[in-house]
């Protein structure tokens, strides 16, 4: 199958300035593990280009005879002329023969498919991208008449080929595609196979599906699906979806990468998430993976990161965008526990040592490793990270979105979506595009990169938040590493009438880091932890403000609303209550819930040994409202459990049996019933699984299971969990008898006639507990072994959704022979998982490889023979399927960390890994090295997580700005970069200065102002008081000031100064000081005449006055 051929005579050479790579000798054995790994790590990074440095690359297009080639534009033929500013273009035509799967390119008789982002797009096309320029790529594809061609880009037209070009079985077709928008290399996709094509409702939405495969209605409920979530995401951010032509593959699981899926224009999907309609739990999954991807491609593929450390801004916004899709698909609650889910993935990977931090190099989120800076395809093949830690950085970026949606409000947040989903068209209108023009004018704008600070400016901008508080965000989740807890305490002091509240910060070194850093950018923003107090006579909570200051623990006083005392306690005390118990009881406070804010990301930490507080999460589950409360107050009372209250069981067991209760919740109620039951509690968690198992899985008559009725989702949930939870319940190491029992007895007589639902997924959920649990004897065991087989047999005649029943049950007899010492058991494993290699599948390959690792640790106590099987038998399967396996084993083998075995690692299993590194695909040479890095773990320099963690914690002690990218290898200052700066400090300076002249000139006009009002006010003063005074005789009174004579008689003893008032006003210091306040208003001057003419002239008058200071 080969797909553009070459122009005969021309040939394509590259050049790149840096050539000078790292090699690995490949002729001799290594010696050991920790000088492989990091000759391994060097070479690597000079293939991912890590470290951000600029390679530039030339492509020379020659003929091979050495003449000239004309590059004539589009449209001229025969020596035309055309106009200088016509577009001018070289086609390139590419034969593809290769038989290597190395290369990218996977060929077979059925597909034809090339890489995505875990390759070097040059592998299959000459290309040379750079990650800060996108380009526009046409495609002409020819294939067989019988094929279809699938890219990333739009369908034009089909004509038929050349005879020259024609095969013996017929003629071949070229299919002409147009480029929908401007994108990155590695973004273009390229498929060819026999696909059954149906269309969404949505126009311009298609989706593929193998067509020798029953998928004709799973099509058609996925495009159902598909079209709403479009809906979903146009009615939110209210704007029509960016991509006119979207096409949506789904193909076998040895055909697609886990880094794969996403392309331009493309998403490409396992076959596997094409669900039946009946299996309503996975098709709930299914349909938000396949929204989750759709959303991706408007943040991700239309809005692009501007770098590496802006990556996790569009996979946070993706994310958080699907979640108007789930809130409208499933309601509220359960976006909250997706959400909450997310949250505490967060809190518990992000231990300062898992996770790097958000923006740094290390956190690559997007596209499978790449790295977003300039010329990405010089620098060689991506690296990708671990499944691990990649979901880790993608609950982490989603939830520091939600943390800022509290901070702004869920109004506020859509509106900043709205803003940056539509940027790109607002800015082509600005610069004459048109919204109706082609989507590929209205995608060239270059507002399609997005910063990390630029999305939080413009969250400041939106609400008044000050810039202390957005600083300190940044540097303590998106610059900093670590999650930090805060351990709480509070007591309530009824004679003070108070709740003393105790917080203390805790955490790792790194988060210990980022809190200082956030505090040294805060600029008086006070670092504090909101508490929700619901007390008793009040109809609701009200949050109080608890400070931390500069310190790590706190103690407040929370005042209460004052109660009229109750003498009850005290009778009851003489008569020989409890007075701990009697306190709680009589506990005026309902409930506490520290963080309903998620300020902290809700990592709390509280006491399971305090009196009292298990009352107030009582009432909270029972009160409150909000899922995330009520799961947390779940999860307190199961430890609660543990510690051996039945109070706690009581509490849990009315939660699971409570049908208004949100069937999540209720779920974790039996998880938690599961998990902490023991003799403690005299077996009341078991006792309370029990109940419910029989009570709505049972027949009240015969006891024994009824028929299946999986049409209530939520049922179906809960009637999982409890199954699920009574695979933990253990006895001193041994699954409980009346566990156990219950189990089996749900499998042997499961009925699923009549049911409109397929009862696959329960099955398996049922078979994987009977993998957790542990027989007491081998009659137990042989009753597990023989309920198992009698489902892998029935699937094999009744094939269950991608075998799921098959895959549970190795997986089940794989983990029963890695805890039990059983000959016989370890021999019915490896057999069944032989069955699983012989299926072919992808899905029973991976089970029965895991099963076969267990297996080898088992028989050799040696995890280093369990890697070698697992290198052996990778090499037989595909370059996905490898893939998955190598890290399936890099995950076992982090699990073990630590173990001697891991020390006398072979020669031959290290000339294994290199190879892997060096001849391996992108996924294959990630895994190869993080397998060689784990065995070399005590070389610290090998994680570039924890180097990633180590650059955040300097950069902290440092106190380097927010903004400042201290992640990348800066280079040293050119002397262009010091004429710039040299440039922008005078700018800055010049600015300075005439903002210096500008409040000099402005204090003057001041001064000059307030010296006339004082002017002003002592002239007005004088001519109010003269206005009262007369020349004739005047006498002066002790009580009263009376003016007599005229200027120059002698002033009476006691009496007013010669010359009148104003000489007297001059003299007295306090009327002096109050003459540079401005005057009291006067009356007008035509009054006081008229006043005096009236009157009868008196030989004394007398003038009575009182100085007040005027207001202002």
């Amino acid at each position: 199958m080969d797909g553009i051929r070459r122009a005969p005579g021309v040939e394509c050479r590259a050049t790149k300035t840096k050539t000078s790579k790292p090699t690995i000798g490949t002729k001799t054995a290594p010696s050991d593990a920790l000088s492989l790994a990091k000759d391994v790590r060097t070479y690597l990074e000079s293939e991912s280009n890590l470290d951000g440095e600029e390679h530039s690359r030339e492509v020379v297009i020659a003929p091979v005879s050495g003449e000239k080639i004309e590059a004539r534009a589009r449209g001229a033929a025969n020596g035309e002329s055309t106009s200088a500013t016509t577009e001018k273009e070289i086609v390139i035509e590419i034969e593809y023969e290769t038989d290597e799967s190395a290369m990218g390119i996977a060929a077979d008789e059925s597909y034809f498919l090339c890489p995505g982002a875990s390759r070097r797009p040059a592998c299959w096309f000459p290309c040379v991208e750079r990650g800060d320029v996108l380009t526009t790529f046409d495609f002409s594809v020819s294939a067989p008449r019988d094929l279809q061609v699938i890219t990333s880009a739009h369908w034009d037209r089909v004509e038929r080929c050349n005879d020259i070009d024609e095969d013996e079985d017929g003629f071949r077709l070229r299919h002409h595609f147009t480029g929908m928008y401007p994108t990155f290399a590695h973004e273009m996709r390229l498929i060819c196979g026999r696909f059954k094509a149906v269309s969404s409702p949505i126009k311009g939405v298609t989706l593929f599906a193998p067509k020798d495969g029953d998928y004709a209605e799973r099509l058609e409920i996925a495009a159902a699906g598909v079209s709403k979530a479009i809906v979903a995401y146009e009615e939110y951010l209210g704007h029509p979806y960016p991509i006119s032509c979207l096409n949506i593959v789904f193909m076998p699981d040895e055909y697609v990468g886990a880094r794969d899926s996403l392309g331009a224009c493309m998403n490409i999907h396992s076959a596997k998430w094409l669900i039946d309609p009946t299996l309503n739990t996975a098709l709930l999954d299914a349909r938000v993976h396949i929204a989750t991807a759709i959303a991706r491609q408007w943040f991700g593929g239309v809005v692009v990161p501007a770098d590496t450390t802006d990556c996790w801004v569009v996979e946070g916004l993706a994310q958080y965008l699907a979640g108007a899709y789930v809130k409208k698909l499933t309601g509220l609650n359960e976006l909250s526990f997706r959400r909450m889910r997310d949250m505490q993935l967060t809190a518990r990977m992000d231990d300062g040592e898992s996770l790097p931090p958000l923006a740094s190099r290390a956190a690559r989120i997007w596209r499978a490793g790449q790295y977003a800076g300039p010329d990405l395809a010089a620098g060689g093949t991506p690296k990708p990270l671990s499944a691990s830690v990649e979901r880790g950085l993608q609950a982490k970026a989603v939830t520091i979105i939600y943390m800022l949606e509290k901070r702004l409000g869920p109004d506020v947040m859509q509106k900043v979506l709205k803003y940056f989903a539509g940027l790109h068209v607002r800015r082509n209108k600005k610069e004459g595009g048109t919204r109706a023009g082609p989507s590929a004018e209205v995608l060239s704008s270059n507002a399609r990169w997005i910063h990390t600070l630029q999305l939080f400016d413009h969250c400041r901008a939106t609400v008044n938040l000050g810039k202390g508080e957005v600083n300190s965000f940044l540097e303590r989740w998106v610059y900093g590493a670590g999650t930090p807890k805060l351990c709480v305490g509070y007591v309530v002091k009824r004679r003070k009438n108070v709740m003393e509240f105790a917080v203390k910060l805790e955490g790792s070194v790194a988060a210990a880091a980022a809190d200082r850093a956030a505090l040294a950018v805060a600029r008086n923003h006070r670092t504090s932890v909101t508490v929700r107090m619901r007390e008793e006579n009040r109809p609701d909570a009200n949050d109080h403000v608890v400070s931390l200051g500069h310190s790590a623990w706190q103690l407040m006083e929370i005042p209460l609303q004052p109660k009229i005392k109750d003498r009850r306690p005290k009778t009851i005390i003489e008569s020989g209550g409890d007075p701990e118990l009697i306190a709680a009881m009589d506990c005026p406070v309902r409930y506490v819930r520290v963080d309903p804010e998620f300020e902290w990301m809700g990592n709390i930490e509280q006491s399971a040994k305090q009196v009292g507080l298990e009352s107030m999460m009582a009432q909270m589950l029972e009160k409150e409202k909000d899922i995330v409360a009520q799961t947390i107050a779940v999860e307190f009372l199961g430890r609660r459990v543990a510690n051996g209250s039945v109070s706690a069981v009581l509490v849990l067991d009315k939660c699971l049996n409570s049908e208004d209760t949100f069937c999540r919740v209720r779920a974790e109620a039996a998880l938690a019933l599961g998990k902490s039951a023991s003799e403690k509690t005299q077996w009341g968690g078991l006792n309370a699984l029990i109940r419910h198992y029989k009570k709505f899985q049972c027949d009240a008559n015969t006891g024994k299971p009824k028929q299946n009725d999986f049409r209530d989702l939520a049922k179906v949930i809960v009637d999982e969990a409890v199954i699920t939870a009574l695979g933990y319940v253990m006895d001193n190491g041994i699954t409980h008898q009346d566990a156990l029992e219950a189990i089996v007895a749900r499998l042997k007589y499961n009925d699923n006639e009549g049911n409109p639902q397929s009862d696959d997924g329960f099955v398996a959920t049922c078979i994987a507990a009977l993998g957790r649990c542990v027989p007491a004897d081998g009659k137990q065991l042989q009753t597990v072994m023989q309920t198992i087989h009698y489902y892998i047999r029935r699937d094999d005649r009744f094939p269950s959704d991608d075998l799921c029943v098959t895959c549970a049950g190795i997986r089940a007899l794989g983990l029963l022979a890695s805890t039990i010492d059983s000959k016989e058991l370890r021999a019915d494993a490896e057999h069944v998982a032989k069955l699983g290699f012989a299926l072919g599948r992808q899905s029973t390959v991976l089970a029965s490889a895991d099963t076969m690792m267990y297996l080898r640790f088992v028989e050799t106590k040696s995890e280093i023979e369990a890697l070698k099987y697992m290198l052996e038998r990778s090499a037989q399967e595909s370059a996905a399927t490898k893939a998955a396996m190598l890290w399936s084993a890099c995950e076992y083998l982090q699990s073990v960390a630590g173990a001697d075995s891991l020390k006398g690692v072979s020669k031959p299993i290290l000339a294994d890994l290199r190879d892997l590194v060096l001849k391996g695909g992108s996924e294959i040479a990630s895994a190869a090295f993080s397998i060689l890095a784990t065995l070399a773990s005590q070389d610290e320099s090998l994680s570039e997580i924890r180097e990633s963690i180590a650059e955040a914690i300097r950069r902290a002690g440092d106190q380097v700005p927010v903004g400042v990218d201290v992640h990348a290898a800066h280079a040293a200052p050119t002397a262009e970069d010091e004429v710039k700066r040299a440039e922008k400090e005078a700018k800055r300076a010049r600015k300075r200065e005439r903002e210096r002249l500008r409040q000099a000139a402005r204090a003057e006009v001041d001064l000059k102002n307030a010296e006339q009002r004082r002017i002003d006010a002592e002239a007005a003063f004088v001519e109010q008081q003269a206005e009262h005074v007369q020349d004739d005789k005047t006498t002066v009174s002790e009580r009263t000031a009376t003016m007599m004579g005229s200027e120059g008689d002698a002033t009476p003893q006691g009496g007013t100064p010669v010359g009148g008032l104003k000489r007297a006003r001059d003299q007295n210091p306090s009327v002096t000081q109050f003459a540079v306040e401005p005057a009291a208003p006067v009356a007008t001057e035509d009054a006081a005449p008229a006043a005096t003419e009236d009157a009868a002239p008196a030989k004394k008058l007398k003038l009575s006055f009182k100085i007040k200071k005027p207001t202002t």
